[in-house]
Formats: structure tokens, C-alpha cells, sequence
């Protein structure tokens, strides 16, 4: 839903915000629920709505500028406005990349089993940087499996590969099947200051 869209309907100004307006107490009282999948569509919905509120406070202020302006002012503050969208566009869609980067990564971390909270944010930071050498396609990163293999080299505690797992369940194992020693129950033990037993000496 875009400013454009709603006023190519015929909405004026007013209307448009009142449109917003009801979108984000939707949004607001959809946000008690525990559903991951609709919790993201909700942060989704948010952060589109704030992105359409800034646009249409641009170009509020860019229109307030017209007044008795030249066409060639006009112009000028036309084709500054349009910039203005263009990085505003970028920035948003950016933000809705980093945080799918962040989740899906979330989501990795788990599937290998790094537990470090220290070392997830910093793989997280060093994957999602420009010369990480990761591409980011089709929502996922390509590479990945190699940087967590390099990253392992330098950490080898950093997580198990699948032989490690299957080392330690193996080992695991073994110590449980060693034998246990028990002592003997109370009842077999010598009373305090009774005298010792001697025994017999065979020659």
C-alpha cells in the first residue's frame, strides 16, 4: 500500500492519512501474538507504514515550497524530491534486507550449534559486512559453509561438525557402560570402637 496507489484511487490527503491511520492500529493489535511467521509480516507492515508516513510528509513540504516559484524552481525542487524518495526507498528496502540476513543466520547458528552468544553477534556482524566475500541471494547466503568451516579453523571449539557429534555420542556411551563401584551398605560396616577382626595367618 503506497501514497501514489491510494491517491491514484482518488483518495484526497486526508483520507490517505486516515487509511494509515487504521492500518497501524490493526498492526498494534495484531501484535500480541506469539506467531513468529505473523509477527515478522507485522514488523513487515510496520516498517512499510513508517516509510509511506515519511514519504507523504516529503512531499507535503515539497509541494509547501511551490508557491509562487518559477517552473524552473519548480523543477529544481521536483527532481530534489525525487532523490530524496530514491534514498529513502533504498534505505527501507536495506533495513528489510539486514533483517532477513539476521534471521536467517539466527537460523543457521542454531543448525550448527554455535552456542556463544559472543560468537554469534560477531559472525553475525562479519557475514552480514560488505568484504565478507558472502553474496546474499534468493535469501540465503552463498558461501556460508565455507566461512563457518574457515571460521572453525581459527575456533575449533566454535561448534561440532557431524564426525565430532558422533565421536562424543560414542564416547558418551562408553563412559556410561564402565563399570560402577559401590561402597558397602551401612549395615556391613564395623561399629564405631569395636575391635578388628585379626586374621588367621596360614603358614
Amino acid at each position: 500500500m503506497k501514497t501514489e496507489e491510494l491517491t491514484a484511487l482518488g483518495l484526497t490527503e486526508d483520507q490517505v492519512k486516515a487509511v494509515f491511520a487504521m492500518n497501524g492500529k490493526d498492526v498494534e493489535a495484531a501484535k500480541k501474538t506469539n506467531d513468529p511467521a505473523l509477527q515478522k509480516q507485522i514488523e513487515t507492515l510496520t516498517a512499510e507504514r513508517d516509510n509511506l508516513d515519511g514519504q507523504l510528509k516529503a512531499a507535503n513540504a515539497t509541494l509547501a515550497k511551490f508557491g509562487d516559484n518559477t517552473p524552473e524552481s519548480m523543477q529544481a525542487e521536483i527532481e530534489k524530491y525525487k532523490t530524496q524518495m530514491a534514498d529513502k526507498e533504498k534505505e527501507f528496502k536495506a533495513q528489510l534486507t539486514a533483517r532477513d540476513q539476521s534471521d536467517w543466520l539466527d537460523k543457521k547458528m542454531e543448525e550448527y550449534g554455535v552456542s556463544s552468544p559472543y560468537a554469534r553477534a560477531a559472525l553475525k556482524n562479519e557475514c552480514m559486512s560488505k568484504d565478507s566475500g558472502l553474496t546474499w541471494k534468493d535469501n540465503s547466503f552463498y558461501g556460508f559453509d565455507d566461512f563457518m568451516k574457515a571460521a572453525k579453523t581459527k575456533d575449533p571449539a566454535l561448534y561440532q561438525t557431524e564426525d565430532e557429534k558422533k565421536s562424543a555420542e560414542k564416547q558418551a556411551k562408553l563412559e556410561g557402560n564402565k563399570p560402577t563401584f559401590v561402597a558397602p551398605l551401612d549395615g556391613n560396616k564395623p561399629a564405631e570402637g569395636a575391635p578388628k577382626k585379626e586374621i588367621p595367618k596360614v603358614w
